[in-house]
């Protein structure tokens, strides 16, 4: 690279430093930003402590109230689904005896008349016509006698589901009694804590105003970081490219002196003055001159 182009590339270099010192700057004076707004933030959460340590212990003060109030709603949850139950019960039983509202007799009554016929058909002769239709009679009593006995049996169930019925409702009345009881309780507490709640949502909403600009200038502070990555990667490859250039320049100009200092050494030889030590030296390292030298002294 000539001289041009290594000016260039030092320019660069400098260039990159000013923007990277800039950037510096940018980047300490975000941190004071974020730090800022950290500590406002964090000043009014302290002040927000004391209420939420109040609220804290009223909460402990009444939890105890509170389990017994969940495990009361919870009961009565579990009783209003037992009782929804019951009613379905209630009513599928009340559906099928109304499907046997057609059955008046009572079982006694139709086993009586069973019984009759059946002591008839034993005991009386009667023609083979007279049977067939007391035959035929029996068969319908047997059946009105089953779906009496259901009845019978359906009309059971469904007083005992009534007198169920009557008791969980009383049981459900209780059980909101006394949710009311423990409700009630609390209710005294509830305008203390509500208080407490304003002031701490009050001071809540100015923390997260705080925080949010926190964020954003972290968020911010991030991204010049981020550039300064950047930056700090190519000044690094740009001063990498110019010290290797500049070696390779002193190189150069350092085998340039040795050639004119051999060259020298050379003249001076051959006239036959006296050599310095730069340009022996300088002559010693050119292989070709210390192999002819050689084998001079050789022969």
């Amino acid at each position: 690279m000539n001289d041009a182009g290594l000016e260039r590339l030092e320019e660069k270099v400098y260039e990159l430093r000013g923007k990277l010192r800039e950037l510096n700057l940018k980047i300490r004076n975000a941190q004071e930003e974020v730090s800022s707004y950290e500590g406002r933030r964090d000043e009014i959460h302290a002040k927000m402590r004391p209420f939420i340590e109040k609220l804290r212990k009223i909460r402990e003060e009444d939890a105890d109230k509170w389990e017994k109030l969940n495990e009361l709603r919870q009961t009565l949850a579990e009783k209003k689904s037992e009782l929804k139950t019951l009613k379905e019960k209630y009513l599928e039983v009340k559906r099928r005896l109304w499907k046997l509202r057609g059955v008046k007799e009572t079982v006694e009554e139709i086993q009586k008349r069973i019984e009759e016929l059946d002591w008839r058909l034993q005991t009386q002769p009667l023609p083979r016509e007279e049977e067939r239709r007391i035959g035929g009679i029996l068969e319908v009593l047997h059946v009105k006698l089953v779906q009496a006995r259901q009845r019978m049996e359906l009309q059971k169930e469904l007083e005992g589901l009534e007198a169920e019925l009557k008791a969980r409702r009383e049981e459900l009345d209780r059980i909101r009694e006394e949710i009311g009881e423990v409700k009630s309780l609390l209710s005294e507490r509830s305008e203390q804590v509500k208080q407490l709640r304003e002031k701490v949502q009050a001071l809540k909403q100015k923390a997260d105003e705080w925080h949010t600009k926190y964020l954003e200038a972290k968020e911010k502070l991030m991204r010049l970081e981020a550039e300064k990555i950047l930056l700090v990667s190519q000044l690094i490859e740009h001063q990498n490219t110019l010290r290797k250039l500049r070696e390779e320049e002193d190189r150069r100009r350092l085998e340039e002196r040795k050639r004119k200092l051999r060259a020298e050494a050379k003249l001076k030889l051959h006239s036959g003055r006296k050599l310095s030590f730069e340009e022996f030296k300088a002559l010693m390292e050119d292989e070709e001159w210390l192999q002819l030298l050689t084998g001079r002294r050789s022969r």
